[in-house]
């Protein structure tokens, strides 16, 4: 069995300080139609990203 790839992107609807993970994985499900989002840092603070299968 061939496991699918995930590929991640910063978020394109998340504006702003990413502070609370749980909105983040919400908001690119809902509104992006990823697997899952997370806060992770990216200088100068933390930004959302969304993983997709590729």
């Amino acid at each position: 069995m061939v496991e699918a790839r995930i590929c991640q992107r910063r978020s394109k609807t998340w504006s702003g300080f990413c502070g609370n993970t749980g909105n983040c994985n919400r908001q690119c499900r809902n509104w992006e139609g990823a697997l899952r989002g997370a806060c992770h840092a990216q200088f100068p603070g933390f930004a959302c990203f969304c993983y997709f299968r590729c």
